[in-house]
């Protein structure tokens, strides 16, 4: 635990700011929802994250993902990567590029072809650069967004199809049903 120099009283009704810079460290936004936890002497917040309370079922996805596309997978939560089957395992638990939090607060699947002139999306900062083709599905209950499967490839003529989108479509309904 690091030391930051900085005290906050809290109010009388229990609240305590955290400070901006801590907030941007840790990517926290306003909405996030945060996890107290006390041991000994110490009370300890964590990001909450639904989806990693089902992690064992999102690595059958992702596995089964990369079995049946033949392709990487990766499955995020909507801060960092949760499981990877195929691609860079070092990125597990890395936080995800402002670009997929953008593209997981839009709520919208996407199917990215560069060769189409399309911007392929980052999982992360340390992410592939050589990827040719992507779709990105976010894992949606309720109308929330709870984290994402994202699969790719570097192959410019192996496209994804309809049936890849359904494919990981499904895997995500799959996961999103869990917090029904």
């Amino acid at each position: 635990m690091r030391d930051t120099g900085i005290v906050r009283r809290i109010d009388e009704l229990g609240r305590v700011v955290i400070p901006k810079e801590i907030r941007k460290t840790l990517r926290i936004k306003e909405g996030d929802p945060l996890e107290i936890y006390t041991d000994k002497e110490q009370l300890i917040f964590t990001k909450y994250s639904p989806i990693q309370s089902i992690e064992v079922l999102a690595k059958s996805v992702c596995d089964s993902m990369y079995e049946l596309l033949e392709t990487p997978c990766y499955i995020t939560d909507t801060n960092t990567v949760l499981c990877v089957a195929g691609g860079k395992k070092d990125l597990v638990k890395k936080h995800i590029s402002v670009k997929l939090e953008k593209a997981l607060k839009e709520r919208k699947s996407l199917v990215i072809c560069k060769e189409e002139g399309g911007t392929i999306i980052p999982v992360c900062l340390d992410d592939e650069t050589d990827i040719e083709n992507q779709i990105v599905v976010p894992i949606i209950c309720n109308g929330d967004c709870f984290g994402s499967i994202v699969i790719f490839n570097k192959e410019r003529a192996k496209r994804f199809n309809s049936l890849d989108v359904k494919l990981v479509r499904l895997g995500a309904s799959v996961l999103a049903r869990q917090f029904e």
